[in-house]
């Protein structure tokens, strides 16, 4: 069976009774469920068992199977968020022994804050580096554990994922993988020589902007049951209904992945011979500092997200926002609708003015994520923003 039809299809196996099983998995929001024959003879609940719904569900079972096709993992674990995923992995990366962390500069504010809190807190050692991505290659054997993202927000930055997986594996550091820019679409971690991948479900995987969640996926089998008992002790899984909805959203993600990227790269080109727009940061573009490195690690697809600054900073950008009548203001990326975000003071607020303008999110730049809009609409509607400037 092929890997699309897998995901698809998969994590829902309808009886041949029409009447009594819908084709569409239901929503099951029991909270408890009865012991079955023999469970008291063995301990009990272990991985899969239905007992008590800070453990498992259903839907959320249902889910994770198709996850786990649409990763080519050996397991997945959802999440009620993605920082709940990667904060449960962080917890049981630590409790197994991790004493240094190495993430690279451009991650996101979320991932570098919790860090940093577990770092004041616990004493395990924090090193940002990259890029350059040589700074970043140099410190992979000093770590316990790497944490790097696909594509680093909001510049789109591409790390030399071959090369990570080649020093880690020489000294058996893990690699953690968030892959919500690529998807597995464009990028599947496990595959290539990562141990985790860790996806944020909100974005691109759930696609309609109704629905916060996460996943974790990997590649080792004794790594989920100890990661799954840390879920049940947090209370960080998925809500059945959010399950559903994700799990609903995912069977469009090919589709849709295609789409957007495609009507992406046509924004980005008319963004970069805009006399008004200063630079544009796009993988696909021969332009971006990154470009080669994603034409080898990618699948020939660059995603939704399109980046770029204008000149005049805060003054110029918050006069482009208003003027903006079908782009719409807000956070996220991966959504049906085209929005559009301020980094400087949203996702990497967190930093001061000088680091923010190294990594290059300077007071002018923007994030764009390119919806299922006609590409004109939203081509037109930047056009006449950018003429207000």
């Amino acid at each position: 069976m092929g890997w699309v039809t897998r995901w698809v299809r998969g994590g829902w196996r309808p009886s041949k009774d029409p009447v009594r099983e819908p084709v569409v998995p239901p929503v099951n929001v029991s909270a408890i469920y009865v012991h079955p024959p023999g469970s008291f003879e063995r301990e009990y609940p272990r991985v899969g068992d239905l007992k008590y719904g800070r453990e498992n569900n259903p839907t959320v079972l249902g889910l994770e199977e198709a996850l786990t096709s649409l990763e080519e993992a050996r397991w997945t674990l959802a999440f009620n968020s993605g920082m709940a995923a990667l904060s449960t992995l962080v917890l049981h990366e630590v409790a197994r022994g991790a004493k240094k962390v190495l993430l690279e500069r451009l991650t996101y504010g979320s991932t570098r804050s919790l860090l940093e809190t577990l770092s004041s807190i616990t004493g395990v050692e924090v090193r940002l580096a990259g890029p350059p991505w040589e700074d970043l290659l140099d410190l992979v054997c000093w770590a316990d554990l790497i944490i790097v993202e696909s594509m680093a927000n909001p510049t789109l930055r591409v790390p030399p994922l071959s090369g990570i997986y080649r020093e880690a594996g020489s000294c058996g550091v893990r690699v953690v993988v968030d892959n919500t820019f690529a998807t597995p679409i464009a990028y599947r971690p496990l595959e290539r020589g990562a141990h985790y991948s860790l996806e944020s479900l909100t974005k691109y995987i759930a696609g309609h902007n109704d629905v916060v969640g996460g996943s974790l996926s990997g590649r080792v089998e004794e790594d989920l049951e100890p990661l799954w008992n840390m879920r049940k002790i947090l209370g960080t899984i998925m809500q059945p209904i959010d399950a559903y909805l994700a799990w609903r959203g995912m069977k469009t993600l090919k589709a849709r992945f295609e789409a957007q990227s495609r009507a992406a790269v046509e924004v980005a080109e008319w963004l970069e011979s805009h006399r008004k727009v200063k630079k544009v940061y796009y993988p696909g573009l021969s332009s971006h500092p990154d470009h080669e490195l994603a034409r080898r690690e990618l699948n020939g697809l660059y995603g939704a997200v399109v980046s770029f600054e204008i000149e005049g900073g805060r003054e110029e950008v918050f006069k482009l926002l208003s003027r903006l009548k079908l782009v719409t203001p807000s956070p996220s990326f991966g959504g049906v609708e085209t929005i559009i975000s301020y980094p400087a003071i949203s996702s990497h607020s967190n930093l001061d003015p000088l680091e923010r303008s190294e990594l290059g999110v300077t007071d002018g730049l923007l994030r764009l994520s390119v919806g299922l809009e006609d590409v004109s609409d939203v081509i037109d509607d930047l056009s006449q923003a950018l003429s207000a400037i």
